[in-house]
Formats: structure tokens, C-alpha cells, sequence
């Protein structure tokens, strides 16, 4: 196990934290103030298309394929990559400038295709929110530009930390704007969250000699990195369009199915970014200076400490998520029905986080090995298969948002698998073992997290007083990651030895 990695992976994963936890305080104000509503239904809705964007372009394509080039360019010169990303700038702004106004424009037939159900007053207002927060794609394109660049000089605090900032500023804008604005305090907040973002990476960047500016000449290694992007839009999008699909059929459902997917969405975040994206930050640099068997010893790095972290979350949010979702999101507007669905929602996210988090590091692969049409190809027939999944468990099985949660599950494991096999046959990387045996091993290890969980939700009720909620979750959260480590440490664990040994 490299200690280096592992270092790193938490730096990033400590920021991370910071901002889930920040992110989760914001989604408290949101849903007191606003519940599972029509008009939290709207913001979603609204904010769903720059965040997928701000995911597929500015955090996927971009950055997947940007800090490979630049990292190749770094090994040659240091001038000379600062020279390129210069003119990747240059190129960067015309083309939001261009994203921004169009986005603006056809505002109505962006929010018609996303949430085709929605009509009359909610449909306007989600126009009028698109509107006001789209600019927010220029903001977090740059921030993911500077933060690309820090990345490939082994700065990984600014990047990670930057969506601190972002849900402050949405938590003070509800908070101070919220009674007078109402949901449109959470585009103002958007915006300003996006503005400090970007100050925030061009200051560290400033301090580190890379604070490029732009320029406005297209090489040909610039328009080969802009090429490499489009196959990579696809590829990397395919959970994000997922996604977006469940929302599209979501709005046919009643009202407040956006709000559950939305929250549930919000929990499987948190493990998801602290150590699957945190990972994956760290170790695309790493794939992009490592070829054959060291570019395969890379990636199997990066399965053992996702599959050893990830797999007990997923445990943990199945058997005791319904009393997490309680404690943090059932006050003021939100009901026990939000509650229930919400958590059934989870169940079914739940059941495909490992697949997701493999997803993001299996793809890096590709990327590194300056691979970009076959993920799209994979990514497309995969796409198929998530519609007719969520017809199937959403509306012929009658499971509701679970079912379009499952059938997100299910096509990142046909997405993963088909990954896994594609780099064997094509690079003659075999991970699918050690994947395979990985998932086996930490599943198995995290049945007493299981057990835990299992018995802190048994002793839990919701109509009991705070402060016993508050014991129970903190006693059981506790009491599952110390029985974890300490399994770790007894079967000698190389995450634990690797630990002992730095």
C-alpha cells in the first residue's frame, strides 16, 4: 500500500468532510424551511442543471482529461505547462461565455425536458431560478480549471476545500435572505458559493507561481485536449444522466419525489466525495506518470481503499439511514412521509455506491492511458439499459423514487463491469480479481458494522426526545467505525499496516 496515497487521499478527504458536513447543514435549512414541496421541487429542478454541468464538464470531462495533458507537459518543463494552460484559459472562457448565453436563452426548453410534468407557476419558477444561477457554470468551470492545475503540483487542500465555501454561502443566504426572497435566497447563495470558490483556488494558485492568464491562440495540443473532451462529456455523464433521468420521470410521480431523490442523493454523497472522488483527485495525476504494470498497481490501490471504506458506509446507510435522515432532515416542513421515502430512496442508492466510487477511478484509468472513445460507447449502451430499469422498478413494480434509485445502482454495475473487462482486452490490465476479491473481503469484514447498525436502529424511535436521538446515532456511529478499525487491525489489514508503518 503506498503511504504517500493514502497521505494525500486524506488531506483531501478531511476537506471533504468539511463540506459534506457544511453541505448537510445547508440541505437542514433547506428542507425546515421548505420541506418536500412544489416549491423545493422547483430549486432542485433548477439548480440540477448547472450542478450537472458543474459534474459532467467542470469536475468529469474537463478535469479528466485537462490534468493528464497538463501533468505530461509538467514532466517536460514547468513554463511549458504553464504556457499550455494559458491557452486552455483562453479557449476555457470563450467557450462558457458561449455555454452561459445559450443557457440563458433557452432557459424554458431546458427546464421542459428535465422536468417535463412540471406546468403553470412551478414551471415558471424554475425558469426564473435557471436563470439566476446559471451563471454558475463559468464560476465552478474556472474554479476546476485553477484547481486542476494545483492538483498536478500536489496541492490537493484548495480544490477539495473550495465547496466549503460554497455551502457557507448558501447557508447564510437562506438564513439571512430566505424570509424575504424565499427559494430565490438559494440562487443568491449559488452564485456568491461560486464566486468565493473561484477566489479561493486563484489565491493558492497565486501562491504557487500558476495564477495563469488567459490567452487566446488554439494550438494543436490545445484543440487535441479539447477534442479529447467531447467523447469524455459522454463518458463521464452517464451517472450523471442517470440521474437526471430519474428526475424526468420522478416529476410524473407526486409531488415531493424530486425532494427525495434529492436528499437521499445527499447522504450517498458524503461517502461518495470523501473517498471516492477524494481518491480518485489524488491518483489521476499518479495514473497519468505510470504506465502497465505500475499504472495497474495505481488502480489497485485505489479498489482496496475504496472498497475499505466505502462498503462499511454502504452498510451503514442501509441498516441505519432512516434514523440519520430523522435526526438531520425531520424538523419544521418535513414530514414522516418525506422521512419514509427518503429513506427507501437511500436503500436503493445504497445498494450501487461501491459501483459508483469504482466507476470514477476505473474511468481515470482510461483517461491516463489517453483512451477516450470506448468509455463513451460503454456509456451509451448503458444509458439504455437505466430507462428501461426505472420503467421496470419504478412503475411496473410500483416501487416509486426507490425503484429510479435502483435502477441507477444497476446501470453503474453493468457500466463498471463492462469498464473492467474493455481495459483487459484492450490494455491487458486485469483488475476484476482483485475488485472481485476486494468487494468480497470488505463486505465480510463489515458485517459487525452491520450488526450495529442494525441493533442502533432497533433502539431508535423517532417520537423520542432529541437529546436520546442525538446519544443513540453518536453511540452506534461510534461503536460501528471502532468495531471496524479495530477488525482491520486484528485480520492485519495493509490500510492498517500501511498506517503503522508512516
Amino acid at each position: 500500500m503506498t503511504r504517500s496515497v493514502i497521505r494525500s487521499a486524506a488531506v483531501v478527504s478531511a476537506s471533504i468532510l468539511s463540506s459534506r458536513v457544511l453541505g448537510l447543514l445547508r440541505d437542514v435549512v433547506i428542507a425546515s424551511t421548505f420541506g418536500a414541496s412544489t416549491l423545493s421541487d422547483t430549486f432542485f429542478v433548477a439548480f440540477r442543471i448547472p450542478n450537472l454541468l458543474r459534474r459532467i464538464f467542470a469536475e468529469g470531462a474537463f478535469s479528466s482529461v485537462f490534468v493528464p495533458a497538463f501533468t505530461k507537459e509538467l514532466q517536460l518543463s514547468r513554463e511549458r505547462a504553464l504556457q499550455f494552460a494559458s491557452r486552455v484559459l483562453g479557449t476555457l472562457l470563450i467557450l462558457l461565455t458561449a455555454t452561459v448565453v445559450a443557457g440563458e436563452l433557452f432557459a424554458p426548453l431546458i427546464v421542459k425536458a428535465v422536468a417535463p410534468g412540471f406546468s403553470g407557476e412551478s414551471f415558471r419558477h424554475a425558469v426564473k431560478l435557471l436563470r439566476e444561477m446559471f451563471p454558475y457554470i463559468a464560476l465552478i468551470s474556472l474554479t476546476a480549471f485553477y484547481g486542476g492545475v494545483l492538483n498536478s503540483l500536489n496541492h490537493f487542500f484548495a480544490p477539495s476545500f473550495s465547496t466549503t465555501l460554497f455551502n457557507l454561502a448558501l447557508i447564510v443566504s437562506a438564513l439571512t435572505l430566505g424570509k424575504w426572497l424565499s427559494v430565490e435566497a438559494l440562487a443568491v447563495g449559488v452564485i456568491a458559493g461560486g464566486i468565493l470558490q473561484l477566489l479561493l483556488v486563484t489565491a493558492f494558485a497565486k501562491r504557487e507561481g500558476a495564477l495563469v492568464r488567459p490567452t487566446f491562440r488554439l494550438t494543436p495540443k490545445v484543440k487535441e485536449t479539447l477534442q479529447n473532451m467531447i467523447p469524455g462529456l459522454f463518458s463521464f455523464a452517464v451517472r450523471q444522466i442517470s440521474m437526471l433521468i430519474d428526475t424526468v420521470m420522478a416529476s410524473f410521480l407526486a409531488a415531493g419525489a424530486i425532494s427525495y431523490l434529492y436528499y437521499a442523493n445527499r447522504f450517498v454523497q458524503l461517502p461518495l466525495g470523501m473517498f471516492a472522488i477524494g481518491l480518485s483527485q489524488v491518483l489521476l495525476p499518479r495514473f497519468s506518470r505510470r504506465s502497465g504494470a505500475g499504472l495497474k498497481e495505481e488502480i489497485e490501490i485505489g479498489i482496496r481503499l475504496c472498497s475499505a471504506l466505502i462498503i462499511p458506509a454502504a452498510v451503514g446507510l442501509t441498516l441505519f439511514g432512516m434514523p440519520i435522515i430523522d435526526l438531520i432532515f425531520n424538523h419544521g416542513a418535513f414530514s414522516d412521509k418525506a422521512l419514509k421515502y427518503t429513506y427507501y430512496t437511500l436503500i436503493g442508492y445504497s445498494v450501487g455506491l461501491f459501483f459508483f466510487s469504482l466507476e470514477k477511478i476505473v474511468t481515470n484509468a482510461y483517461y491516463s492511458l489517453e483512451e477516450f472513445s470506448l468509455p463513451v460507447k460503454i456509456s451509451a449502451l448503458t444509458l439504455g439499459f437505466n430507462g428501461l430499469f426505472n420503467l421496470v422498478f419504478c412503475f411496473l413494480l410500483n416501487l416509486g423514487t426507490m425503484g429510479l434509485a435502483l435502477g441507477t445502482s444497476l446501470t453503474s454495475l453493468i457500466n463498471l463491469t463492462l469498464l473492467i473487462r474493455f481495459l483487459k482486452r484492450r490494455f491487458s490490465i486485469e483488475i476484476l480479481n482483485e475488485t472481485v476479491k476486494a468487494g468480497a473481503k470488505y463486505t465480510l469484514l463489515s458485517l459487525p458494522v452491520g450488526i450495529i447498525a442494525a441493533a442502533g436502529s432497533k433502539l431508535y424511535r423517532v417520537n423520542m426526545p432529541t437529546a436520546e436521538k442525538l446519544l443513540i446515532v453518536g453511540i452506534t456511529v461510534t461503536a460501528a467505525a471502532t468495531v471496524y478499525a479495530v477488525t482491520l487491525y486484528i485480520t492485519k489489514d495493509p490500510i492498517i499496516q500501511s498506517l503503522k508503518e508512516g
